[in-house]
Order: structure tokens, then C-alpha cells, then sequence
């Protein structure tokens, strides 16, 4: 059986359960995988603030090692939280994107680093902030901060989001990259810039080949590191593209342990071999 070293996982619609908690079971498979030298590196679209609880959870901070947030936008060191990797991009490119999702009457949330700005409180940016442990800044007027953006995120339904993504494509597809999270997530994120190029860069640095690098994922956000590693995995409850790049579908979805799952089959019986020899 080949020897994998590294697994990224998604965590909403794949670690996670219920986009809330982390299961007993995956707490347990992963706090095994991660004590026979596996590193476990979480990769997601989230924020910093909506990780941190869960790698708490995982006992992987203040270890060595990274989280990749913001979907490849922002990469922290898990032995003091400190961004080691940003990167970002001005107003002015996000211009037209967030024009046109005020005209369609789109969410728009914006990201750099730890900062959360929204333009207007609402009822649903008030839940993805307490689902997300986000606190939040209004700005009225989003465009005119005075910082550099990581990340944008409109919300809203796939009719409307699927209309401004069609109008400002065109328009900003050589500075920014485009792709849905979820149904009713639309996300941009600089030029280059994905989960793929996240794991790729990472796995460099922890002088581990891509052949023994496994990603798990469900979205589209997740198909470039399911692309890019040696074993690609979709869970079962995955979108239909995704699963069709996958080298292996799991039979569980998120709600049923996914990610323990891959672990027991192609962790575990790994490192039961390597003690047999050992032993023997």
C-alpha cells in the first residue's frame, strides 16, 4: 500500500458535521493519524477566526505545521498563528464585482486576514458570523477601505449569484479567480490563487511529494487540490463534477464521519504494516 505523509481536508461538507462540529470519530482518527507522523492540514474557505476552535479541538495548534484559509488567500503557522502567506488585492479590481452584486441585491463579505467587513447587517450576515465566531466591522461603503482584500464573498441565491458571476467574469478574469463554495456562496480570490496551488506550496515546504499527499473535498472550491494531490477524494455527498475527478469517492458523507473513514482505509492499515515489521 503506498505511504501517504500529509492529508488536507475541506471542513464545511466534509469535516465537518452540520457546518458546526467535528465528530468524536474524526477527532479520534485524526488524533491517530497525527501521533503516527501524518501532518493533518485543514484547507478551507473560511477565515482564520472560524478555524481556530477546531484545531483546538484537533490539539494541532501550537504544533508545527499550517492552515490554509481563504481558500489558498492566507496560510498561518500553527505554532503561533502568525499569516505567513498573503495574498491580496485592492478595491479597485474588486470594483465591478461589487457594484454589480449591489445592484442585484447580493451580500457582499469581505476579508483581510482577521478583519470581516460587511456593508449592511442583516439577518444573514448576523448567522454566518455566529456560525463563522466572525466578529464583525460595517463599512457602508466596503469599497472604500483602506486596506487590501483577501478574499470576496457574495451570498445569495444560485439564480442571482449565477447572473453576477456571468456579468463581471469578463470583466475581472485577469486579476481575480472565480468559483462557487456552496450553492449560495460565490467566491474571488487573486489570480492564481486556489486551494491546489495552496496545497502544492505547502507540501513543498514540508518536503513531502504530491504521490504521498492526500486531499479530501466536496466543492468546487475544492476541486484544484483534489486535482493536485496523489489521492484525490470526494465525499459522498460531494458535487457531481467533483466526484467525477476524484480517485476515490468515500461511501459517507459528512454527516457520517468521511474523513475518519479515509483515514482508517489509508492511513491506518499503513502504519499497522510499518509496526508488524517492526515488530517482527
Amino acid at each position: 500500500m503506498k505511504k501517504y505523509r500529509m492529508i488536507f481536508s475541506d471542513m464545511d461538507g466534509t469535516l465537518l458535521k452540520n457546518a458546526t462540529e467535528i465528530s468524536e470519530k474524526n477527532v479520534e482518527m485524526i488524533g491517530k493519524a497525527v501521533a503516527c507522523g501524518i501532518d493533518f492540514v485543514i484547507c478551507t474557505g473560511r477565515g482564520v477566526y472560524g478555524v481556530e476552535k477546531f484545531l483546538d479541538q484537533l490539539h494541532l495548534m501550537g504544533r508545527p505545521g499550517y492552515v490554509i484559509c481563504q481558500n489558498g488567500a492566507a496560510v498561518y503557522r500553527l505554532e503561533d498563528m502568525q499569516m505567513i502567506l498573503k495574498h491580496s488585492f485592492s478595491a479597485d479590481v474588486l470594483r465591478p464585482v461589487v457594484e454589480t452584486a449591489r445592484r442585484m441585491g447580493v451580500e457582499v463579505y469581505l476579508y483581510d486576514d482577521r478583519t470581516f467587513l460587511t456593508e449592511k447587517v442583516t439577518r444573514e450576515v448576523q448567522d454566518y458570523c455566529r456560525v463563522m465566531h466572525a466578529d464583525m466591522r460595517v463599512l457602508p461603503d466596503g469599497l472604500a477601505y483602506d486596506g487590501h482584500f483577501t478574499k470576496c464573498l457574495l451570498s445569495g441565491s444560485a439564480e442571482h449569484l449565477k447572473a453576477v458571476r456571468a456579468a463581471v467574469e469578463p470583466l475581472v478574469k485577469q486579476e481575480l479567480n472565480c468559483f462557487y463554495s456552496g450553492p449560495e456562496y460565490l467566491e474571488f480570490v487573486k489570480k492564481g490563487v486556489s486551494k491546489g496551488n495552496a496545497l502544492r506550496e505547502t507540501a513543498q515546504k514540508a518536503g513531502v511529494p504530491l504521490s504521498q499527499v492526500i486531499a479530501i473535498g466536496d466543492s468546487d472550491n475544492d476541486l484544484s487540490m483534489i486535482q493536485a494531490a496523489g489521492l484525490g477524494i470526494a465525499v459522498a455527498n460531494g458535487q457531481a463534477h467533483v466526484k467525477a475527478a476524484a480517485d476515490y469517492i468515500t461511501e459517507t458523507t459528512c454527516q457520517q464521519d468521511a474523513v475518519a473513514d479515509v483515514i482508517q482505509r489509508f492511513i491506518l492499515p499503513d502504519m499497522r504494516e510499518n509496526f508488524t515489521s517492526f515488530k517482527s
